[in-house]
Parts: structure tokens; C-alpha cells; sequence
């Protein structure tokens, strides 16, 4: 059994993403929060699991390693309801918990009495005792037991949307109270400012405003990796000058890298790639590029969607908030597009714009 399958994120380097992580890592260093901004399909997930490795953690923190958690806050896990107060701040205490259970360096005293705790909170379903628990918590792991704590609250789009603004207050506080030890880190689909446009949450957003990380394709040394990867698991043999191509037109896209290969698994296709050197226009019609394509255009704002079709409308004004955003995500490289089928796929007529 492949191993690489078992543990996400395991078959990567250290140098994996290290365009990414060397900024994440400095944000954490410095107890300075920060958001994460990306487009569909570029690898969210694998980046986050990749970064929990104790390995990584360990290369990138050194000695700051063991007293730094990063504690993975899933909001799909919080149930669909009215109560804010009281299930996002159970959802944070029983992330905290599922962190502890993750670490062999853990002081188990601390994880029974936080489990006791929750219990306890689930009982009540106080709103008040969840704020006033979530506090004790997080104060006594960082005064007491000299913790640092990095909540990383994945698919956070919605909840800052609809989160009431006295949840966002409380958790300015509570990193005010533990100001060298809490940091909050946002992963969202676009920025912060753009998802909640009113200043109703201003104190918690200039915690992160000035320190934003874009999740773009992969660098060329990472894609040839994943490509090598693929070819082992797929049981495949490519040529050099074939992967060097795949890198190239995938503009390191994960999910267009995937489709790719999945093309050149037959052999005839794969000689059509080598031989023929006017073979990009027939790779741009397959279906299985051109729906990675369409995922990336329909996880875009309209507002991006008009900026990217702006210079094959003949338009020269264009809107410069979305374009330094898809430039931050990685789908604008200088002036062009990152990849030659995202390029066809805008000239093509297939990408519809909400005034179409």
C-alpha cells in the first residue's frame, strides 16, 4: 500500500510550498495574525495538512516548536444554528483539545482537565460559561504552561460574513490578554475587507489587515514533484521533456497537473505531447482541463471574472482591487494568465459573467 496515500502531505519535502511557509512561519514567530487567500482547487488542504507535520513545524520554528500550537479549526464541524456565542467558542476550546490529543509532548493533566471542561460546557450550553471557559483555557495554556497558540480557522468565508460582531470584539480582548502568546489566522477564499465590507468588527481586523499570504500555483521544483509523484503511483513513464512540458502549460495548478496526467496515461497522447510541437490547442479542448478551468472561474467574484475578461473585451480600464487580488492568488503572473488553458478557456466564450 502506498504509504504517500496513507499520510496526506507526507510524500512532500521540506521545501514544499516554502514560498508560503517561510511567511507563514515569520507571521507565527512574531505573534503577528495574519490571513491566507486562494483561489479553487490550489491545494488548500494538502498546504494544511502538510504544515501540521511535527517535521515542518519543528524545521520551520526550531526551538519555538514545542511551546507553539497550531491549533486546525474546521468550521464545517460547527453545527448550522442561531447560538454563535456558544458553539463557535465550544468549537475553539474542543479544537484546542483535539491539538492536544495530536502532540506527544502534551501535559496530560491540562488535556484531562480541558476535556472535563467541555463536557461540562456541552451540558450547559451557556453562552457566558463558553466565553468564560474558552478564556481560562486559553490564558492558562499560555501564562501558566508558556504556550504560544495559532488558531487556523479553515473555510472561514461564511462565519466572517455572518459572525456577530460582539464574537469578533471577544476575541480581540482575549488576544489583547495574551498578546505575546495568541495569534489568529484567517483561510478564506478572498480578503477579509472584501467578505464583511462594514468596519462593525475594525478592532479584530487590524490584528490581520496589513499581513496577507496569497496560496497560488505551485513553484516549477514543487510541480515536477508532484508530477514525479503521480507518474510513481499511477505506475506511468515519462520522459524529462514530457514532465518538463506538463510543469510548464499546468502553470503548477494542482488540480489542471492532475487532469494532465491523467491524459498522457495513454501513450498515444503522451507522443502527440512530445512530437508535436503544436500540441497546446488540442490539450486546451480536452473536458477534464477545461473543468478545472470552469472550477476556478465559478470560485471567482464578478468583480474578478470582468477584470479577467477586460483585455479580450478590448477594454483598457480595469479594476486594480481585483487585480492586485488575482495577482495575490496567483491566477495573474505579471500581465498574463498563469496558464496557457486558463488563457483559452477566457478567450473561448465559456466564461460567463453574471451580465452575460
Amino acid at each position: 500500500m502506498n504509504n504517500r496515500k496513507e499520510n496526506s502531505g507526507a510524500e512532500h519535502q521540506l521545501t514544499y510550498r516554502q514560498e508560503i511557509l517561510s511567511r507563514f512561519f515569520g507571521f507565527v514567530q512574531n505573534t503577528d495574525s495574519f490571513y491566507m487567500v486562494g483561489a479553487a482547487s490550489m491545494g488548500k488542504t494538502r498546504l494544511l495538512d502538510f504544515l501540521m507535520r511535527a517535521d515542518i513545524q519543528d524545521h520551520y520554528l526550531k526551538a519555538q516548536s514545542k511551546k507553539t500550537w497550531l491549533v486546525r479549526v474546521d468550521l464545517n464541524r460547527m453545527p448550522v444554528v442561531d447560538n454563535w456565542g456558544f458553539y463557535f467558542f465550544e468549537l475553539l476550546l474542543s479544537s484546542i483539545i483535539l491539538c492536544c490529543i495530536s502532540r506527544k509532548d502534551i501535559d496530560q493533566d491540562i488535556l484531562k482537565e480541558l476535556v472535563d471542561i467541555d463536557s461540562e460546557l456541552i451540558k450547559s450550553r451557556d453562552v457566558l460559561f463558553a466565553l468564560r471557559y474558552f478564556e481560562w483555557g486559553v490564558g492558562k495554556i499560555c501564562q501558566k504552561y508558556d504556550v504560544k497558540i495559532c488558531f487556523l480557522f479553515d473555510e472561514f468565508d461564511e462565519a466572517y460574513r455572518k459572525m456577530p460582531h460582539e464574537i469578533f470584539a471577544q476575541l480581540r480582548a482575549i488576544r489583547d490578554a495574551n498578546k505575546n502568546f495568541l495569534i489568529y489566522a484567517l483561510l478564506l477564499r478572498n480578503p477579509p475587507k472584501k467578505i464583511r465590507a462594514g468596519n462593525d468588527n475594525e478592532s479584530f481586523y487590524e490584528l490581520l489587515s496589513r499581513n496577507a499570504i496569497g496560496i497560488g500555483p505551485y513553484s516549477m521544483t514543487d510541480t515536477l514533484n508532484i508530477i514525479q509523484n503521480l507518474e510513481e503511483d499511477w505506475g506511468m513513464q515519462l520522459t524529462p521533456t514530457i514532465k518538463e512540458k506538463l510543469g510548464q502549460v499546468s502553470g503548477g495548478h494542482p488540480g489542471i497537473i492532475k487532469a494532465l496526467m491523467s491524459l498522457v496515461k495513454d501513450p498515444a497522447i503522451a507522443s502527440r505531447l512530445e512530437n508535436n510541437t503544436d500540441w497546446i490547442p488540442w490539450f486546451c479542448k480536452q473536458e477534464t482541463i477545461l473543468e478545472e478551468c470552469r472550477k476556478i472561474w465559478l470560485g471567482l467574484d464578478q468583480d474578478e471574472r470582468l477584470t479577467l475578461l477586460a483585455p479580450f473585451r478590448g477594454e483598457k480600464s480595469i479594476d486594480t482591487s481585483a487585480f492586485n487580488l488575482l495577482a495575490l492568488k496567483g491566477i495573474l503572473k505579471g500581465n498574463g494568465m498563469f496558464s496557457p488553458f486558463f488563457e483559452y478557456y477566457l478567450k473561448s466564450g465559456l466564461a460567463k459573467t453574471d451580465d452575460a
